[in-house]
């Protein structure tokens, strides 16, 4: 076996990324004592009968060595170790008298190293064979001083066994540390879907009995609105606030989280005369708001481009037009909605269209909008944005709609919505998953809406019936309480959209449109819970990730320390991949990358250094 100068430093540098302190408190004392040999060498090479560079050489080769089996095995490190160090020890004792008590440090190395399978041989020869081979190669008395000679390399090699229990229970209860840390967590994520499911019986609950009763009131009323006089109909939007903000809170009970007010129940006005306060306390602008006509129900993909608008305006006023005073009009029309801003900064008749303003202009143009901009006589630039009321289809691409639900006042009061709409037609009414399947072939909708919780076939199942079935037809999921998994789920299996049955008319309307026009949708409020477990999970998960990293000193995953611990119970990898329920090969590639964490060649020495050194329980 031939060791070259590039190895040393190779194999060196690969044991030290894996060493704890323990380690280096050993290789330092092993390398003091190295160094300690190699002085004397160079300071008496006179008395030697060979050249100091091979001297030199060989005392490299005794040190680099033991460290190169060491990342094969402890048992075959131990072996060079006592043979390397041992035969230099007796070489130089044979030269240098003064050095008879040299081989102390290495006793306590190897009583270090040495474990319950490998001190009944290590300590005899380390405490008598070699001292004993020392003393007589050298030939002095060993008889006189045996007694002397026993007790000081015994004492190295048990304070050095006794230093290893010392570090091994220490990494013992740092282990059961990080084990106890898991179990909490454990325990509390038992506790977490302990929570979660009774929120689910509470969810199902609520969902049979107040959400059905407040859905149903919410719905009527609706259907009211057409038949009111004018004065009265205030006073049935203020009850219809307050039934779906006592439906708001209810749902918020069941997530244990705030129902906060969602951007698509604030208001247009609220949100401009907000964002122009914040625009004013950060430029100083004077910006004044006025109302033209009663602002009237507009669904949220209609409020955020006129909002993005009125921040681009306000923003060129000021920084392009170096702008005093904004006039900020908003007029709400019959058959559109208006937002026109004027300021008196300096106005450009070659007004170009940068990339906010095209932006705006395209989704302003997306919902049959327009955004246009003048040059004011007096100076200054006005921006115009305008919008209809509602997008309307043509009559002849008008959209034919299945509604599937178990309550009759819910289907009839979507059926009366509905059908004030020019531009949609109910096709049909069913009260579960079966008449429903039994009933698209004949009417040919172009949507259903499908609730989720059904006698006979709920809704998911129907939902799985219809994409084997009719895999284009659009389905949209609606339902009393939201549920993430629920919401995941039914979007995995193909539906295109997710909704709360109290949703306002006219976002449910957009939300028909948009879906029959190929896109997918669910409502913010459904979005939030989903994005906010999501979060919760990811949390978790790195948590755990980053716990795994420190209880496994060698970076070893959870599939990896489990596939080891099969390992060690003597399984095969057959038996491993069919008990986790893996292929043989990724399992067999699961076995390489843990072999060379660990710096092990086989199974074998894999399985005992993970014993030696409790990487498995």
């Amino acid at each position: 076996m031939t060791v070259k100068s590039g190895d040393e430093v190779f194999i060196l540098l690969t044991l030290a990324n894996r060493w704890a302190w323990f380690d280096w408190i050993i290789f330092t004392i092993r390398f003091l004592w190295w160094i300690t040999i190699v002085i004397g060498l160079v300071r008496y090479h006179d008395r030697l009968p060979y050249p100091v560079m091979a001297v030199l050489f060989v005392s490299v080769l005794a040190f680099v060595i033991p460290y190169w089996f060491y990342r094969y095995s402890t048992s075959a490190y131990l072996i060079a170790e006592i043979a390397l160090s041992g035969s230099l020890y007796i070489a130089v004792n044979y030269y240098f008298e003064a050095t008879q008590w040299q081989f102390v440090i290495i006793a306590f190395v190897v009583g270090f190293h040495s474990t319950e399978r490998t001190y009944r041989w290590t300590g005899p020869a380390t405490i008598l064979l070699v001292p004993f081979l020392a003393w007589n190669t050298a030939r002095l008395d060993f008889d006189s001083i045996a007694f002397q000679a026993i007790l000081y390399h015994l004492g190295m090699y048990g304070f050095g066994f006794g230093f290893q229990l010392l570090v091994r229970t220490q990494k013992q209860s740092l282990i059961i540390k990080e084990q106890n840390q898991i179990l909490e967590q454990y325990a509390s994520r038992v506790e977490q879907i302990t929570l979660l499911e009774e929120r689910d019986k509470i969810s199902r609950e609520l969902h049979d009995t107040i959400g059905h009763t407040m859905t149903s009131l919410i719905m009527g009323m609706e259907t009211l609105r057409p038949r009111l006089p004018d004065t009265e109909v205030s006073r049935l939007d203020t009850l219809l606030h307050m039934a779906r903000r006592g439906l708001n809170e209810t749902r918020g009970i069941v997530h244990n989280w705030a129902q906060t007010t969602g951007e698509s129940l604030t208001t247009l006005e609220s949100s401009f005369r907000e964002l122009i306060e914040q625009f004013q306390q950060s430029t100083g602008v004077i910006v004044k708001l006025r109302i033209y006509g009663k602002e009237y129900e507009l669904s949220r993909s209609r409020k955020l481009p006129l909002y993005r608008c009125l921040q681009e305006a306000l923003t060129n006023a000021v920084r392009h037009g170096g702008a005093s005073l904004i006039q900020v009009g908003l007029y709400f029309e019959e058959a559109q909605i208006r937002m026109q801003v004027e300021d008196n900064g300096n106005g450009n008749k070659d007004i170009e269209f940068g990339f906010g303003l095209q932006s705006m202009k395209e989704r302003l143009e997306a919902l049959d909008g327009h955004l246009s901009l003048h040059c004011l006589d007096e100076g200054g630039v006005a921006v115009i944005c305008c919008l209809p009321h509602q997008t309307v289809l043509p009559q002849a691409a008008s959209i034919r709609i299945l509604l599937v639900d178990d309550q009759p006042i819910i289907r009839e009061s979507l059926q009366l919505i509905l059908q004030q709409q020019q531009d949609m037609q109910v096709v049909g009414l069913a009260g579960n998953g079966q008449e429903a399947l039994d009933m698209i072939p004949n009417v040919n909708p172009d949507v259903v809406l499908l609730d989720v919780r059904m006698p006979v076939l709920d809704g998911p199942s129907t939902l799985r019936a219809i994409r084997e079935r009719w895999p284009a037809l659009r389905v949209i999921m609606v339902t009393t309480i939201e549920e993430a998994s629920q919401a995941t789920d039914t979007l995995k299996n193909g539906a295109n959209g997710y909704l709360l049955k109290s949703v306002s008319p006219i976002e449910l309307v957009e939300a028909i449109r948009v879906v029959h026009q190929g896109e997918t949708l669910i409502t913010q409020s459904i979005a939030d819970v989903l994005f906010q477990e999501m979060k919760v999970q990811q949390e978790e998960l790195d948590g755990l990730r980053k716990l795994q990293g420190r209880v496994c000193p060698y970076g070893l995953t959870e599939r990896e320390r489990g596939i080891l611990a099969s390992l060690v119970k003597g399984l095969r990898i057959k038996a491993i991949a069919e008990k986790i329920f893996l292929s043989e090969g990724t399992v067999r590639n699961c076995t390489t990358m843990i072999y060379a964490k660990l710096g092990v060649n086989n199974r074998e020495d894999a399985v005992r250094k993970a014993q030696e050194e409790g990487l498995v329980v």
